[in-house]
């Protein structure tokens, strides 16, 4: 482990309060609060690093990547709803080091099937209300900015709202996903040798 990394993960954790005037404050544009959250926010980063088995110059890589994941998540963070930094930007940071493993990989079978991915969920999503293809979206993995499924509890946290809000409306998507689905099944023609109903 490099001297750099060994010295993110020796530094203590800031208080909640602290934590909270500091990002009061990044919210109204105030550069030093905001980098003083990034800095404190990167034993995270490593720490997430490091618990995918990582070192090296993988590690550094991994942080680095993850390090842009902290800093959407402090540009998103909301002081006020009783999370911690720590906690609502850890999804943040995993996914975009999972992106990255993604462009690291060599090409073959797995970038189409990224693309296919995206492909099929615009189709399948389109029409639904935004509101209903965001949710689904995050907790399946289909959206751009999180590439890898969310938990409701981490898709409340990214759009604001209440875990139950987040069940109900992912419920309300699926039913309609799934009168959809029905609907296509009934208009398509019977396979050719396939059995009888």
């Amino acid at each position: 482990m490099d001297d750099f990394v060994r010295d993110l993960l020796a530094r203590q954790p800031i208080e909640a309060a602290e934590e909270r005037a500091l990002a009061r404050l990044a919210r109204t544009g105030d550069p030093d609060a905001r980098a003083a959250l990034i800095t404190a926010g990167m034993r995270s980063v490593v720490l997430r690093a490091r618990l995918r088995g990582l070192g090296g110059e993988e590690l550094r890589d991994a942080v680095q990547s993850g390090a842009i994941g902290l800093i959407r998540a402090i540009d998103r963070f909301d002081p006020d709803r009783g999370v911690r930094l720590a906690t609502y930007a850890w999804h943040w940071i995993g996914a975009e080091m999972h992106r990255e493993a993604l462009r690291d990989l060599p090409l073959g079978d797995l970038e189409p099937a990224v693309e296919e991915r995206a492909a099929w969920s615009i189709d399948l999503l389109e029409g639904l209300p935004e509101e209903l293809a965001a949710v689904i979206r995050m907790r399946f993995g289909l959206a751009e900015e999180a590439p890898v499924p969310m938990s409701r509890i981490a898709v409340a946290q990214h759009l604001g709202l209440s875990v139950a809000q987040v069940r109900t409306i992912e419920g309300k998507a699926m039913r309609q996903l799934r009168k959809r689905l029905a609907k296509v099944v009934d208009r398509a023609p019977p396979q050719r040798g396939a059995d009888p109903p």
